[in-house]
């Protein structure tokens, strides 16, 4: 039903406008990249995290947008951790820039929140494998990779380019695991 809504509001036309990539919908201990595939029965909760991921593109042209739905209270602080590391980042970004001087500044607003939920206090990680990136015309990894944790290259930003900068904030280990049923395929041309 979401990517119907999508494919509605996009008005899509083959080539011409459409979806860029399948509209993810991962719930809580699932950071990134899943859709749930037919026959899913899963009902979203009170007390679930649940981040959408969706892309839509004119000529090729695309925006890569995400943002994360929860109805329980307990969860906004680290919902505005993770708003506000990507706020950085957005600033942070431009012509020259280095893309791990862009990494490092999203790490450092993200790591200084804390989180309490049901009674625990959790420091805000970043997920330190997921990245955003470049976006070329029809290419939604057009090459380039902006980290959100300090390291990595000192590649820079030029002019002319679109980036997407996403950031995953976590009250676990920071690190995803391919581990769960395969839901997103990728063609390289």
């Amino acid at each position: 039903k979401l990517e119907d809504c999508s494919r509605k509001l996009i008005k899509e036309n083959g080539l011409n406008a459409g979806l860029a990539f399948p509209t993810g919908c991962s719930l809580n201990n699932c950071a990134a990249h899943y859709t749930p595939n037919a026959g899913d029965t899963t009902v979203l909760q009170y007390d679930d995290i649940c981040k959408i991921d969706f892309g839509t593109h004119i000529s090729g042209r695309i925006i890569d947008c995400a943002f994360t739905v929860t109805f329980n209270p307990k969860y906004d602080t680290l919902l505005k951790a993770v708003k506000d590391a990507t706020n950085t980042g957005i600033k942070c970004a431009g012509i020259d820039v280095r893309l791990c001087d862009v990494g490092e500044a999203i790490q450092e607003v993200m790591e200084s929140y804390e989180v309490e939920i049901d009674g625990k206090t959790y420091q805000v990680k970043p997920i330190r494998n997921l990245n955003g990136h470049s976006i070329g015309p029809y290419r939604i990894h057009a090459g380039k990779t902006v980290p959100i944790v300090k390291g990595g290259e000192a590649t820079r930003m030029e002019e002319g380019e679109v980036y997407a900068i996403e950031t995953f904030g976590s009250t676990g280990k920071g690190v995803v695991h391919d581990d769960m049923e395969c839901s997103h395929y990728m063609n390289k041309f």
